[in-house]
């Protein structure tokens, strides 16, 4: 049921969010760069909107009421767009970015609830919500097209407000539901002493930091992979004798459908591993490597003539493949460990830092689409795999201790056998102790220090303009291979060192 309340909403915001722009238009009399900016700061506002909307939820409405109230506040914003009046224009995109604040932390705290302490059952949970979002974008999406071709704005905005309303009902049966079957406990049920604990904020600051390279590069196929389909990807296609033409939008919808393809694949293969043989933050190191061969494979195809002319678009269908396995492995097993690490009275604040990323990595991808036509195809598409290598490399790092902290969090059942196993689990020697603390240790700057030497060397070298260019372009070249080799190290230490300062001005 809460995934069918995803569904009707994913479904209104899509009949809604590709007509937006000529709606602004053709009834508000905006211009085109003002209704984009106004669309950007709108879908910006929302998702950061997600921080104070977890913070109202956790400590002054509850999540039932916060869920329930963003679902209605939307309703009322699709119905005031459909009045197709200039006065209500304004109050309705701001009832829009309010709704949404208070409805996706909701949303996902209740899924998480609803599922209990089985960590495989939440991430199924999860991977249902994601399918049935999916299901929602596209379906929305149609239906937006056709109301609007057939039946004007009106039509539009009101088929998305009833689908507002029917989300806000459906919440309702599903809350009572919840509380008929006594599965709405408050938040996961944690030993008082995780709960109190720095170490399970640190590390969702942590997944919530690298989450914005996961949107830095799931905005590329809206915007950079777009852009290479129409200017540098042959719009032909042989397969078995046939011409098929793959136009831009056909391969951009391509890659939804073979999201919506895997989800149920990977549900089937989730449901019959009884027992894991890999864990949640491994899968996630397993995206971040998915992503960057996606990129690395369009590296390949703008070396091979992409840079200034056109090539197969097979090419871009692998990279669509990879980028589509990396976001089932990403999405929504990412918000799943999120949801399953953060202290339960700091549940939907958690879940608000997990969307704040996407506006952070939707600013820098941006940011990096400035550089598009600066740069040689390849050398961006590189930029994006070594980025999201760098973004693993945390993670990977981070492993077995947020391993041990998932343990920590299964039930007040196995608490005992946790802690008496935790000295063996946990990568710190003394359990009480936050690895991320050792990082103040004077070994721990000794390190970081002889780690960055040769960076520091080879760049001041390669920057002296005394020396002779022969030596200088050395120089260059052995700089270089210390940022390849040294630089997702440093990068990895400072991000957890940030995380670990955003917990003492979070606390």
């Amino acid at each position: 049921m809460l995934c069918a309340v995803q569904s009707c909403e994913r479904f209104a915001f899509l009949a809604m969010l590709p007509m937006f722009v000529p709606y602004a238009q053709d009834r508000q009399a905006l211009p085109t760069p003002t209704a984009l900016m106004v669309l950007a700061v709108v879908q910006a506002l929302s998702y950061l909107g997600g921080l104070p909307g977890g913070w109202l939820a956790d400590r002054r409405l509850g999540v039932r009421l916060a869920t329930t109230l963003g679902a209605l506040l939307l309703a009322l914003a699709y119905a005031a767009l459909a009045l197709d009046r200039a006065l209500p224009f304004w109050p309705a995109l701001g009832l829009m970015v309010v709704g949404h604040s208070l409805f996706r932390p909701g949303l996902h705290v209740l899924i998480a609830r609803a599922m209990g302490d089985d960590e495989q059952a939440r991430e199924r949970g999860f991977l249902w919500h994601y399918l049935a979002a999916n299901i929602g974008y596209a379906t929305g999406a149609l239906y937006g097209e056709w109301a609007h071709a057939a039946r004007g704005w009106a039509w539009l905005f009101g088929g998305a407000a009833m689908a507002s309303l029917l989300s806000a009902g459906v919440l309702r049966l599903s809350l009572s539901r919840l509380q008929s079957d006594g599965a709405d406990t408050d938040g996961t049920h944690q030993p008082p002493a995780v709960a109190s604990r720095h170490g399970n904020m640190a590390a969702v600051w942590l997944l919530c930091s690298v989450a914005v390279v996961f949107w830095l590069t799931a905005q590329q196929a809206g915007s950079s992979l777009a852009v290479f389909a129409a200017m540098n990807t042959e719009q032909q296609i042989t397969l078995l004798s046939h011409s098929l033409r793959l136009g831009p939008g056909v391969l951009a919808s391509l890659h939804g459908l073979m999201v919506i393809a895997l989800l149920p694949a990977f549900l089937y293969l989730h449901g019959r591993s009884h027992s894991r043989s890999s864990s949640t933050a491994g899968l996630l190191v397993w995206g971040y490597v998915a992503t960057a061969a996606a990129f690395a494979l369009m590296t390949g195809a703008s070396l091979r003539g992409g840079d200034a002319g056109r090539v197969s678009s097979a090419w871009l269908i692998g990279c669509y493949a990879l980028l589509s396995l990396a976001e089932v492995l990403l999405a929504p097993l990412g918000v799943s460990l999120v949801t399953r690490l953060a202290p339960r009275h700091r549940a939907a604040q958690s879940v608000g830092l997990w969307f704040a990323g996407s506006a952070v990595g939707n600013g820098l991808a941006a940011m990096l689409g400035l550089c598009w036509d600066r740069w040689p195809h390849h050398r961006y598409f590189a930029a994006l795999a070594a980025v999201s290598l760098a973004a693993a490399v945390p993670l990977l790092s981070r492993r077995r201790h947020l391993d041990w902290l998932t343990a920590l969090t299964m039930g007040s059942a196995a608490s005992t056998t946790v802690e008496k196993n935790a000295q063996t689990v946990s990568p710190a020697t003394n359990p009480g102790l936050d690895p991320i603390a050792a990082a103040d240790q004077p070994a721990y700057w000794t390190r970081m220090l002889l780690v960055a030497l040769p960076i520091l060397l080879s760049g001041s070298l390669m920057a002296n303009t005394a020396l002779p260019l022969p030596a200088r372009g050395v120089s260059a070249i052995a700089c270089g291979l210390a940022v390849l080799c040294f630089g997702p190290y440093l990068f990895a230490h400072s991000l957890m060192r940030w995380a670990r300062r955003g917990i003492g001005l979070a606390e």
